[in-house]
Formats: C-alpha cells, sequence, structure tokens
C-alpha cells in the first residue's frame, strides 16, 4: 500500500511539475526558438518587405556579407565597443563598488548610489539626446566649457576618430550604476572574519584587494561582464539617435547594420543573415567567457 501511495504522490508532482512549467516553456519556444530557426531559414532567401516573394538563394546571403568590406568594417567597430565598454564599465564599478562598500559615511554612499544608478532607469533615447546637445561640435555644453578654458574645440560625435570612444563614454555613465549594485551585492557576502584575519597579518590593503576581494567576488564580476558583453553587442538606440552609424560608418554597428538592411535597404534576407552572425559572435563570446571563467573564478 505505500509503495502505491508514494508512486501515486510521485505521479502527482510530476504532473504539477509539468503543468507548472509548460506556460513557461511555450512561451520560450513561441518567442524563442522559433525566431531563432525562422531566422536562420529565411537568411536563405532574398525578397523584399512589400513583397511576399522571396527566392531561395542558399548561402549566397552569407557570401555577399563576407565579401562586404562594410560589414568587415562593423564587425571590427562592434568588437572595439564591446571591449571598451566591457572593460571600461567592469572597471569603475569594481572601484566605486569597493569604494562604497569600504566607505562609513552612510549619507554620503546613499547620494553617490542614487547618483551613480540614475541613469540607468533613464530612457536610453532621452539620454541620447541630452548627449547629443551636450556633445554638440559648434553649440554643445561640453565645448562652451572646454573653450572656456582656453582649449580648441573637441569634435566629440563629429569625428570619424573620435565617434566612438564618445559612444562608449555614454553607454558607460548610462549602465555603469547597475552593474555598481551587482557587486555591491557581491561584496556584502565576503565574510568579515577574512579581512579581519588579513588585518591581523598586517596584510597591505592593495594585496588584500587582489588576493581576497577580487576572488571573492569573481563569480559576479563573470556574470557582469557576460551581461554586459552582451548588452554591448545589442547596442541600437544610441546608434540610431546619436550618429545612425557615422560618421563613416565609424560607430555602424551589427545590430544597426541588420536594422539598415532590414527598414532601409528592404532586404530581409541579408538582415536575418547579418542576425545569424551575430547569433554565433555571441554564443562564441558566451563559451570563450565561461571557459575563461572555470580557470579563473573562486567558486566558495
Amino acid at each position: 500500500m505505500s509503495r502505491k501511495n508514494i508512486s501515486a504522490s510521485e505521479r502527482r508532482d510530476r504532473i504539477l511539475g509539468v503543468a507548472t512549467a509548460a506556460p513557461a516553456m511555450i512561451f520560450l519556444v513561441i518567442f524563442t526558438v522559433y525566431p531563432v530557426f525562422y531566422l536562420i531559414y529565411y537568411s536563405m532567401f532574398s525578397g523584399s518587405l512589400i513583397s511576399t516573394k522571396k527566392k531561395f538563394v542558399g548561402l549566397d546571403n552569407y557570401r555577399e556579407l563576407w565579401m562586404s568590406e562594410t560589414f568587415h568594417k562593423v564587425l571590427v567597430n562592434t568588437v572595439v565597443y564591446t571591449v571598451l565598454f566591457v572593460g571600461l564599465t567592469m572597471v569603475l564599478a569594481v572601484i566605486i563598488a569597493v569604494w562604497l562598500n569600504g566607505s562609513k559615511h552612510k549619507k554620503l554612499n546613499s547620494a553617490v548610489e542614487g547618483f551613480i544608478f540614475t541613469p540607468h532607469v533613464i530612457s536610453m533615447v532621452s539620454v541620447s539626446i541630452v548627449f547629443l546637445w551636450l556633445m554638440d561640435p559648434d553649440t554643445g555644453f561640453l565645448n562652451m566649457i572646454i573653450t572656456k578654458l582656453g582649449f580648441s574645440k573637441f569634435p566629440f560625435l563629429s569625428s570619424p576618430s573620435t565617434s566612438m570612444f564618445s559612444l562608449v563614454l555614454v553607454m558607460v555613465w548610462k549602465s555603469v550604476g547597475y552593474y555598481v549594485l551587482l557587486i555591491m551585492a557581491a561584496l556584502q557576502t565576503v565574510p568579515s572574519s577574512i579581512y579581519e584575519a588579513a588585518e591581523l597579518d598586517d596584510t597591505p590593503k592593495i594585496r588584500t584587494f587582489f588576493k581576497i576581494t577580487l576572488p571573492m567576488i569573481s563569480p559576479t564580476i563573470l556574470f557582469t561582464s557576460v551581461v554586459a558583453s552582451i548588452a554591448s553587442f545589442k547596442i541600437f538606440d544610441s546608434v540610431n539617435v546619436m550618429t545612425q552609424g557615422g560618421p563613416v560608418d565609424s560607430t555602424n554597428t551589427l545590430v544597426y547594420y541588420i536594422y539598415s538592411f532590414a527598414f532601409r535597404y528592404g532586404k530581409p534576407g541579408m538582415a536575418c543573415a547579418a542576425g545569424v552572425v551575430l547569433l554565433v559572435l555571441v554564443c562564441i563570446m558566451t563559451y570563450v567567457q565561461f571557459g575563461v571563467g572555470k580557470k579563473k573564478v573562486h567558486y566558495q
């Protein structure tokens, strides 16, 4: 009797588990799995947005992308942007989080936290419009200050040599607060007894940071770097509002390139092929980051 009761209970638990997970799985298949397969399928066709007719071209869309110098430049721009954005954001986030976590001035901490996190909740379009005015080469507020100090005007977004770095600075300013909060949460889980032991041994603070703090929060740093990398590959709003990929394709990134082919040039097949390339790059990047993380990340 007990075996029958146990099997019946297990059966009910399994049915309940399936019933509970089924809605999420259905949405996952409809909004994630199916679009990925349809993206790959449509990338092998040519057509337009104003016609239902499409022609099978196989790998011709990928071949055209590979032969395009603009596409090569877009890939380089995307990688450069990702490296600069993730690097600057992670370094600043760790430094600010460690400082806030060690500071004993609660009112100052609250003010700084509010100041650095507020940009994260502001619309990207709003931020882009504000910085578009601030960085205007002729009448921008930043150039007004620069000229008042006796320096020549800085081109910011109007020059191919400075536009990418200017875009990175805007995105770092907007995003760094979110990553600071994540790293601060990780810092607060580090046992205080470890720091007390380091103080008893007269361990220098810089050594404590590199030998204790960084290893203990390394899982969170890995997570935030992966999230930041994926977000940087998907940058679109700021590029669309501030530069439209210019000047001279210097800020043309992969998602804006996909948008241009789909909605400006009316070539959804090419856009889907570029989307597949984006998917592959993100998967490779994530795999590499987790691969490195297995050797460098310290899990408690």
